[in-house]
């Protein structure tokens, strides 16, 4: 079913489906940790256009309607901070949470003086709540503690399950 979601992601966006051996490989691990007793978080990480967003996306579609999830993408969050707090609340209580393209966002913004990390306090909440985390990002796993700090680094390490994309750009 996840590889049908998948296809469909694809289509939706004028694309051709291919099933090629990585994307198979990527879906079938997506499949057994969504099936399994594994980690409450989902990292895709790795390589720009490779995939992980439109996994990603289909994870959502296939579970979405169990438990009401919400996405995002790390630059909104930013801007939610700013210009509707309580929506950014209520963000670090959801069921599911897709938040896409991490460590694109700034890492700290100012509201009424005060500092924010938006990443960082969201990752902080859902840990502490083991709440159904999916994330994408670009970065390699060796600056996730250089961006966000050791202390979030290792409270993904311990919330994550991670699949690495290494493959080239689809989109090329």
């Amino acid at each position: 079913m996840l590889r049908m979601c998948y296809q469909s992601e694809v289509e939706r966006r004028r694309n051709k489906y291919i099933p090629d051996d990585s994307t198979l490989e990527k879906i079938g691990k997506a499949a057994k940790w969504l099936c399994g007793d594994y980690k409450v978080g989902l990292l895709l990480y790795g390589s720009v256009g490779s995939g992980k967003t439109t996994l990603a996306k289909a994870i959502c579609n296939l579970i979405g309607i169990l438990y009401g999830g919400s996405s995002i993408s790390s630059l909104n969050l930013a801007k939610y901070v700013l210009d509707d707090p309580s929506y950014f609340s209520r963000l670090k209580n959801k069921e599911l949470l897709f938040i896409d393209d991490v460590g694109t966002e700034p890492e700290s913004v100012k509201s009424w003086g005060n500092e924010f990390s938006p990443v960082t306090e969201l990752i902080y909440a859902r840990y502490d709540r083991q709440l159904f985390t999916i994330a994408t990002s670009n970065l390699a796993d060796e600056e996730f503690g250089e961006r966000y700090g050791l202390r979030i680094a290792d409270r993904m390490e311990e919330m994550f399950e991670r699949l690495h994309y290494k493959q080239n750009s689809y989109r090329r």
